[in-house]
């Protein structure tokens, strides 16, 4: 069989979606990768909330290059464990019982063995950093708890974590917020006196028909996700929980949005009686990259050098990129060819894995 990048950075997938880790239970996979760039002579470091870090030095003479981030993270979804994964016609896909977990492990597959190829032809290249984070399935967690400051100075950075095609950079990321409202009413026996109870889920109910949700404008999303309230038929509901989120360009078109919502709860209570609890918590800011950004040019000429179309594209969802923008370092999302990321028809096809290495590659090599 012939030795190309597809075939060999689909073998390195295929063993790093064998290993579970699912939020919160990272370690297994963590100590694997860990053996795997150690191999490499890359020692990694690692912080308190399991997060991993390290530098592969530049080439002879290639020292004072702006140095290079690669990220990734190293969880997946829940149902993206015990993945019986298949090859079909040059595709990889689970067997339809579970997610493959191409998010994140087809980015990861895809640096190890480039990083190998660099290393091993030699191939001139820039100082390499690495970030592999925990928890970004659960709101970027693991990147909100790391110093970025141990990563020292970043002259540009790629985050492997979008779904469409290679050669795609996601030039803005939406700022998102979840909340909990809590609604309190007045409990009252449902057949006895049903008049003297204040029913929480009316009040929610109320609420509810009142808000703007799903797709608002062109920004901006909200949705309400989970509705709990009460135990038994023969009591009025006294609390009410539900729990929404709400995307858009910016944290201050979220929040525009949040008070809005509020006053939905605001009014219901006004109309019904009873009372509220709003708690809203930001999980991420959003993230815009200029035209004319130096990382963003350089990837496109990355692209063109390997004759990748190159394209920009707008998201809905968020990554470590949104932290580490907002905190100063010159990174961009990049799409890493897989679909259908946290279904069961999530897929990636080799020559889609073949793209990505070979773009890493070029990623890495001096800015010209």
């Amino acid at each position: 069989m012939p030795n190309t990048f597809d075939q060999r950075v689909a073998t390195v997938m295929l063993e790093l979606i064998a290993i579970n880790s699912p939020s919160g239970h990272e370690e297994q996979f963590r100590s694997h990768l860990e053996m795997r760039l150690k191999n490499l002579g890359i020692q990694m470091n690692s912080d308190s909330f399991g997060n991993i870090y390290g530098e592969l030095s530049a080439s002879p003479g290639k020292e004072k290059d702006p140095r290079v981030l690669l990220n990734c993270h190293m969880d997946t979804v829940p149902n993206a464990v015990n993945v019986t994964p298949q090859i079909v016609d040059g595709v990889v896909k689970s067997d339809g019982t579970t997610a493959l977990g191409a998010d994140d492990k087809a980015g990861i597959a895809a640096i190890l063995v480039a990083l190998e190829e660099l290393i091993s032809k030699q191939i001139p290249h820039a100082p390499i950093v690495l970030l592999f984070t925990v928890a970004e399935e659960v709101g970027l967690e693991g990147v909100k708890a790391f110093d970025l400051s141990k990563l020292g100075t970043i002259g540009r950075g790629y985050v492997f974590d979008a779904s469409g095609a290679v050669g795609t950079a996601i030039v803005s990321a939406p700022s998102k917020s979840d909340a909990k409202i809590i609604f309190h009413g007045k409990a009252a026996h449902a057949g006895f006196t049903p008049e003297t109870g204040i029913s929480a889920i009316s009040l929610a109910a109320r609420a509810i028909n009142e808000m703007k949700l799903l797709r608002i404008d062109e920004e901006t999303t909200a949705n309400v996700g989970t509705i709990h309230g009460g135990d038994v038929t023969n009591i009025v509901c006294d609390r009410c929980e539900i729990n929404l989120e709400v995307r858009s360009s910016t944290t201050e078109r979220v929040n525009r949005h949040l008070a809005h919502l509020e006053f939905c709860c605001i009014k219901a209570v006004g109309a019904i009686g009873g009372s509220y609890e709003f708690s809203p918590i930001e999980l991420y800011p959003g993230y815009s990259v200029k035209e004319h950004a130096p990382e963003l040019k350089l990837f496109e000429e990355s692209c063109k050098t390997i004759g990748l179309p190159f394209q920009c594209a707008h998201t809905g969802g968020g990554s470590d990129a949104n932290i580490m923008r907002n905190k100063g370092l010159p990174v961009i999302t990049l799409g890493i060819g897989y679909s259908g990321a946290h279904a069961t028809t999530e897929s990636i096809s080799l020559e889609a894995l073949e793209q990505l290495t070979q773009l890493i590659i070029q990623l890495c090599k001096p800015a010209q």
